[in-house]
């Protein structure tokens, strides 16, 4: 940093471009010093935007499969028939909204390092308020709607007349998929790895003895003077959620095997069904992202060379007010609903006349997966092996005696 002066009170690296000390200005008055003078933070490194959400996210799927199979014969005749299916039905939805976008990874936010020589007024140096890899708030306002609708509907009918041997086979393998993934108004995550450190300060002091800014009652350097704390990392962003979250699913499966023989006949009516209805529901709304892990917020150090005790004046130096990894909180008002109905009736049914043999079989393999996982209003987490320090103070104080004469 080349030599700068400030308000003519103050100069940054007292040196020139050749590397020389430059000369130090004469002693200013004590208005010199306004406030702020010196402000090298408030610096932002990888922040997720914010999501925004308003509307309806609806998946409404239908399926239908209606196969109807039949065989019928006269007086002395046989009658076949067979009916496989094999039907797969995935109706499964993936929704998000309103979702904030992470923070981002291994992003470093730093205030500028200063040094100082001077008459300082309140407040003048600020390296701090630096932020890194927040997650953004996600904000949802709205109707989340998965409504699938699947129905399987095999028949399966044999019939001969008299003196005839009907066979009615039906063999189906049926797999209902209407599970959902939906997730509304959740916080980015804060990201990883984030440094957001206050820039370093040094100040040296001095007064005159014929100042009368001691003897008046004066604090030579006031409250506030140094601030290199107030650093933020890896926050998670807050999740806002308003509506609601509705998983209506709805699956009928209902086979019919029928076989009717005659007078002194055979009837043979055998079913095999495998069935498996997975409804499940994923449902997370108004929750707060995760905080980050392995971040660091640090205050810069600060050393300070005065003249006299009681020049300084209370809060002169902060270099904390430090955070790394909070999550954010989390926010819901509506409802989730999973809403699940399935309905499974296999029908077998032999019917022989007089003198006949009637023989109905029927195998069922059933599954019902009807689980529901709602998540809602849960705050973030806050990440782990976070650091979170204040700077280093070192200050030292002269008498009356060692400082600079100035009229």
């Amino acid at each position: 940093m080349d030599l700068r002066y400030v308000s003519d009170g103050l100069h940054l690296d007292r040196k020139d471009l050749f590397g020389r000390e430059a000369p130090v200005p004469s002693w200013p008055s004590t208005d010199s010093g306004p406030l702020f003078q010196i402000h090298t933070g408030d610096n932002g490194a990888g922040n997720g935007g914010d999501g925004s959400f308003a509307g309806s996210l609806i998946d409404s799927g239908y399926a239908a499969f209606e196969p109807l199979n039949m065989a019928q014969a006269g007086t002395h005749a046989a009658a076949n028939a067979h009916q496989a299916n094999i039907v797969l039905f995935d109706q499964s939805a993936n929704q998000l909204a309103g979702t904030g976008g992470d923070g981002g990874d291994w992003n470093a936010a730093m205030g500028g390092s200063v040094g100082m020589f001077g008459s300082l007024g309140s407040g003048v140096i600020a390296t701090g308020d630096n932020s890194a890899g927040n997650g953004g708030g996600g904000h949802f306002s709205g109707t989340l709607v998965h409504a699938p609708v699947a129905v399987f509907d095999p028949i399966n009918i044999a019939t001969a007349g008299f003196h005839g041997t009907p066979d009615a086979h039906q063999s189906n393998t049926a797999q209902f998929f209407q599970g959902a993934f939906q997730a509304a108004g959740g916080g980015g995550h804060g990201g990883d790895g984030n440094a957001a450190i206050g820039g370093d300060a040094s100040v040296f002091g001095a007064g005159a003895p014929g100042h009368s800014i001691a003897g008046a009652g004066h604090n030579w350097i006031p409250s506030d003077l140094i601030a290199s704390g107030g650093n933020h990392a890896g926050d998670g962003g807050d999740g806002s959620f308003y509506g609601s979250m509705v998983h209506a699913s709805f699956a009928l499966y209902y086979p019919i095997n029928i076989a009717v023989a005659g007078y002194n006949s055979n009837a043979h009516a055998d079913q095999t069904n495998n069935v498996q209805f997975d409804q499940a529901a994923f449902q997370m709304a108004g929750v707060g992202g995760n905080g980050g892990s392995g971040n660091a917020a640090i205050g810069g150090d600060a050393g300070a060379l005065t003249s006299i005790l009681g020049l300084i004046g209370s809060d002169v130096i902060a270099t904390g007010g430090n955070s790394a990894g909070s999550g954010g909180d989390g926010h819901f008002m509506g409802s989730l609903t999973d809403v699940n109905i399935a309905i499974y009736a296999p029908i077998n049914i032999a019917v022989a006349g007089f003198n006949s043999t009637a023989d109905a079989h029927q195998t069922n393999n059933v599954h019902f997966d009807q689980s529901a996982i709602q998540i809602a209003g849960i705050g973030g987490d806050g990440g782990h092996g976070n650091a979170a320090f204040g700077g280093d103070f070192a200050m030292h104080v002269l008498a009356d005696l060692h400082l600079p004469d100035h009229a």
